[in-house]
């Protein structure tokens, strides 16, 4: 699937050194697109060397590094987030809401910026626990920060929409899953194989997945779609898949036994909330570095439905899922098993 700009066009990815920027990045490079990635010190870029895009050295909240960033830039894909557990109100504040501000102001003051593509998630609608929810439902009930930082950057990007005259579009993916997903699927699997692989309800919650390359299409056609300013869109592969199917699949894969340790959600809640609270205080104490084992953020995720309506994408942008679940699993699976056994 290929929505191409215009030739000499430039196209800023943020967030390129991860998951779905990386992916982002290889196909707009695969189709000929000008690319430049901000990036941070601490990235590592050797994969985006290899592809050969502009690299700018900065952070969100630095003015200078996002004037640099979005000069001469006609297209702006924000992938760059804090996705956290248990860091402070103000940490993921400072990188989601404040940074997203930053970013959208340089794109402004830049003058030649005319569309902005903002990742969001389908976190922010708060884990309701219905079926086929759409675009149109009402985003509340929080729990957790990330959630609520999310919508707030999305309120950011509806104003620099309204007030700033850029065309600006938010996607909300659900579970994207697929080769280069360290922190989710890489994270399931070693889990998996450590026989510690922890399941809430056992696992019969949908776990809204869709495939990378799937979410990247639809990027693609936000891009240069007429029909997509202004507006958000769940993306999703519609499936049914539930997280005990999927772990199955994936410890089936991987040949090790699959989850069987589950916990209710009112009890996972709890647990959750407290660990959260309990790191945190601990590193500020300490300085201690080791993610909570359960959170609230998690505990949403793998205990509610995530079963989200892609109509409304599939009617304006013409999207459709390519990469099938069994496609898609395979293409994981393959990734896991170069990934697994060369890890120390």
């Amino acid at each position: 699937m290929s929505a191409g700009s215009p030739p000499g066009e430039l196209c800023l990815v943020t967030g390129a050194s991860g998951f779905i920027g990386g992916a982002l990045t290889r196909r707009l490079v695969g189709e000929g697109h000008r690319v430049r990635c901000l990036v941070r010190e601490t990235s590592n870029t050797a994969a985006l060397r290899l592809l050969g895009v502009e690299l700018v050295t900065g952070e969100l909240g630095s003015a200078r590094s996002l004037a640099a960033a979005t000069d001469g830039v006609t297209q702006v894909i924000h992938c760059a987030a804090l996705v956290s557990d248990w860091a402070t109100v103000a940490e993921i504040e400072r990188v989601n809401v404040a940074g997203t501000r930053d970013l959208l102001e340089a794109a402004h003051a830049a003058a030649s910026v005319r569309r902005f593509i903002h990742f969001s998630t389908t976190d922010v609608y708060g884990h309701p626990a219905g079926r086929a929810i759409a675009e149109s439902t009402r985003p509340g009930g929080f729990a957790n920060w990330y959630a609520q930082t999310k919508l707030a950057a999305e309120e950011e990007v509806r104003r620099a929409g309204s007030g700033q005259g850029l065309e600006t579009v938010i996607l909300r993916p659900a579970t994207v899953y697929g080769p280069g997903s360290r922190e989710v699927i890489g994270e399931i699997a070693r889990a998996l194989r450590a026989g510690h692989m922890l399941l809430i309800d056992r696992g019969r919650p949908i776990a809204g997945l869709a495939y990378v390359e799937n979410v990247v299409d639809a990027a693609l056609l936000a891009l240069t779609s007429p029909v997509a300013i202004g507006e958000a869109f769940n993306l999703t592969d519609g499936l049914a898949t539930t997280w005990r199917a999927f772990t199955d699949d994936l410890a089936a894969g991987l040949r090790c036994r699959p989850a069987r340790l589950s916990m209710p959600y009112p009890l996972a809640w709890v647990v959750g909330s407290g660990l959260e609270h309990g790191y945190r205080a601990a590193r500020r104490a300490s300085g201690l570095r080791t993610p909570p084992l359960l959170s609230r953020q998690a505990v949403g995720v793998l205990g509610r439905d995530q079963d989200f309506s892609n109509a409304k994408a599939h009617e304006l942008l013409g999207w459709e899922p390519r990469v099938g679940y069994a496609e898609g699993l395979a293409a994981t699976l393959d990734w896991l098993h170069a990934t697994l056994s060369s890890a120390p």
